[in-house]
């Protein structure tokens, strides 16, 4: 059946929903918590699943907030009143859906898909760049989106151990087997939640020590996720502690590790940077408009892998971007663009909650439109990726990637002088 066939408009009823990806493949995603303790890895799962109408089937699409108290960790993180403006938010996103379908199986017409890694920025979470993430696996990527839970998310929660007990159980095979006992072990589990953390007053925003160490611990998350990625293709168990009925065993052998990427935005730009210098493993990175300050020597000198540095108009300043310099190479392709009319957000899902004029004032939207601002980056990050994974595609965006697009800079805005 051929793309024609499937609805590329919205019917007029449809439930309120964040834009779909564009390629080929249609989008699944689903909840992984392996190892429910906060040192655990926690990541929401987007890939690719066989080309369908996803609007003949909203009802299976997920809610963009999944839970209200995320809600409730946005204000935090923004100072404000949980009670008051955590209502708000959960008004603006609660009735907000993914169009992908929730569990999804996995396509089986290609081998191999491709990996990617996303990590998110300060007070950002596993759901806060899902329309990127959409649109990657509708490229044919399989993307986790980490929740890091070393304080940087606005909100997140792990899985403490509330009771366990044993129970005997007496069983006969057969009428002239002895009774034998069973042991089965009964766990119970209580959400800890764990709010965003603020440097106490002592410690400045951006204090080296600080974001150093949590830079570098940002990327063992990275590198831990990569690791269950790993164990899915290799076949063996991977336990979700969500307790979910989903399928991990249809991922064996169909997860390219060849082939692995990092993405990240602001914080999770120099995540990015930070875990390409530590896993080889690791072939590409893209550094949405990130935040480089937590960088140390070590990193600017072990990593190899080319690099593309998306950068937002209003965001940069001098010294971040001679920090971002002192990563360009003349022996490895290490590409700075920055699109105009865009904001720190223009990356993230906040830009499409909110009608123009109440973004603006929030500062979650510029000049462009979010939808031309998402496509910029999503084709920037694209074209970077497919050229440096050696994965075949009709168009490379080599006019983004050069600046030769009329929305796109090549190097940076920012006065260097």
């Amino acid at each position: 059946m051929g793309e024609a066939a499937y609805c590329d408009v919205p019917p007029k009823k449809i439930r309120r929903h964040l834009p779909p990806g564009t390629g080929n493949y249609s989008v699944g995603c689903v909840d992984i918590m392996c190892d429910h303790t906060v040192n655990g890895s926690f990541f929401r799962l987007f890939y690719p699943i066989e080309k369908t109408d996803v609007y003949k089937r909203d009802r299976q699409w997920p809610k963009w907030c999944p839970r209200k108290q995320y809600g409730h960790g946005y204000a935090y993180y923004l100072g404000t009143s949980k009670k008051v403006f955590g209502k708000i938010l959960n008004w603006m996103g609660g009735d907000v859906y993914v169009p992908a379908l929730w569990q999804g199986p996995l396509d089986f017409n290609q081998n191999r898909f491709p990996v990617v890694v996303f990590s998110h920025g300060v007070g950002g979470n596993r759901t806060t760049y899902t329309t990127i993430c959409c649109e990657l696996a509708s490229h044919g990527f399989v993307v986790a989106a980490i929740e890091h839970r070393d304080g940087t998310a606005s909100l997140t929660y792990h899985l403490k151990e509330k009771f366990q007990r044993q129970v005997s159980l007496l069983a006969d095979h057969d009428e002239h087997s002895r009774h034998q006992y069973y042991t089965h072990h009964a766990h119970g589990y209580q959400e800890q939640w764990k709010w965003f953390e603020r440097p106490n007053e002592e410690i400045p925003w951006d204090d080296y020590t600080y974001r150093n160490k949590q830079v570098h611990g940002r990327a063992d998350d990275c590198i831990r996720v990569l690791e269950v990625i790993a164990a899915m293709d290799a076949g063996k168990e991977v336990r979700n502690s969500l307790g979910l009925n989903f399928n991990m065993k249809q991922f064996k052998n169909r997860l390219d590790l060849s082939k692995a990427a990092l993405v990240g935005h602001s914080f999770g730009g120099s995540t990015c940077v930070c875990a390409l210098s530590k896993d080889n493993r690791f072939k590409v990175g893209v550094s949405l408009d990130g935040w480089m300050h937590p960088i140390d020597e070590a990193i600017y000198r072990d990593i190899w892998q080319p690099l593309l540095m998306v950068n937002m108009e209003t965001f940069q300043w001098k010294k971040n971007i001679v920090q971002m310099q002192r990563l360009q190479d003349k022996e490895v392709e290490r590409t700075m663009i920055t699109i105009k009319g865009t904001c720190h957000q223009s990356v993230t899902d906040f830009q499409f909650l909110l009608k123009k004029p109440l973004a603006r004032i929030m500062g979650i939207r510029y000049t462009l439109s979010p939808r031309i601002a998402i496509a910029m980056n999503n084709k920037a990050i694209l074209g970077f990726l497919n050229k440096h994974l050696d994965i075949p595609c009709s168009d490379t965006h080599e006019d983004i990637l050069t600046g030769k697009h009329r929305f796109v800079i090549s190097g940076t805005n920012v006065d260097l002088s």
